[in-house]
């Protein structure tokens, strides 16, 4: 297999040079090909961001765009007890009657229920407008009202009244400690505000409000909830089902019922949603039911 004039030494040494290409080449080529395919999968994967980059820019753009618009409508056109009408009369008579429900299946009518619209603004957008009088005003609760809100986010029945008395310590403008309240020297982490609530999710600094909740049926009700020590009647013709569950203790049958009858014919009074719903609650006759906030 070696040539004779090869010495002894130099034999295995030939051999050996003789099958080195073979795997040299293919490391190589393994390694280059190896690079090819980081850098394909890098440029795949910085095309991909660049793309959702882009298309988060359109939603914004777009997003932006129908708010700017629907802001212009709500400043500038007239704003009924559930919707804002547009190209209506700018001056009203209040005490003319009823404000018809055959509006609201009017297309120059944008409800403020959470009703869905869809616009196409290089792209679709889906759009809800809520009256902030149709939701759960944390700031406005009576203690009925307080106590089944607490019970539909899985706070324990005993320590609902202590919560309650903690939320009053928290905002109220003294350092007095209540029956069962809690004032400074109670917290470990933050302190009472001893000012209304600024947003609903400070609610939750309330000590012990965090640890009794359950974290699921606040996700669930979050968007069903206000806090706004400046409002206190509630609108029952933009209410959410929720919100007329917690505040005037509908089921939830009574609450779908509610606003089938609403989408008909708007309520005037509380006493066209007590006949429409079933409800039992007795309207306080000082508070109006059926008037917007004016905040979306």
């Amino acid at each position: 297999l070696f040539r004779s004039d090869f010495p002894a030494s130099a034999k295995p040494d030939a051999r050996r040079r003789e099958g080195f290409a073979l795997p040299a080449v293919l490391t190589v080529a393994g390694v280059v090909t190896l690079i090819f395919l980081v850098a394909i999968t890098a440029l795949a994967s910085l095309t991909a961001e660049a793309n959702s980059a882009r298309a988060r820019i359109r939603f914004l753009q777009n997003a932006l765009t129908a708010e700017a618009h629907l802001s212009l409508l709500a400043t500038t056109e007239p704003i009924k007890s559930s919707a804002i009408a547009i190209g209506a009369p700018r001056i009203q008579d209040l005490f003319s009657g009823a404000e018809g429900g055959a509006s609201d299946l009017n297309p120059a009518v944008v409800r403020l229920d959470g009703h869905p619209y869809s616009l196409d603004l290089a792209g679709q957008v889906v759009m809800k407008i809520q009256d902030q009088a149709g939701l759960i005003n944390l700031s406005a609760l009576t203690e009925e009202q307080h106590a089944r809100l607490m019970q539909r986010l899985g706070v324990a029945n005993d320590e609902i009244p202590h919560l309650r008395m903690k939320y009053l310590d928290y905002v109220d403008a003294d350092d007095l400690r209540r029956f069962d309240g809690a004032e400074k020297q109670d917290y470990s982490d933050t302190t009472p505000a001893n000012r209304p609530l600024k947003t609903p999710t400070e609610w939750l600094s309330i000590l012990g409000a965090r640890k009794g909740v359950d974290a699921s049926s606040w996700k669930s009700l979050r968007g069903n909830l206000a806090a706004d020590h400046t409002l206190l009647d509630p609108n029952i013709n933009t209410a959410t089902p929720k919100t007329l569950e917690i505040l005037f203790g509908a089921s939830e049958e009574q609450a779908r019922s509610a606003i089938d009858s609403r989408s008909k014919s708007l309520f005037n009074s509380f006493n066209d949603f007590i006949a429409a719903s079933g409800v039992s609650y007795i309207p306080d006759d000082e508070r109006s039911y059926v008037f917007p906030s004016g905040r979306m």
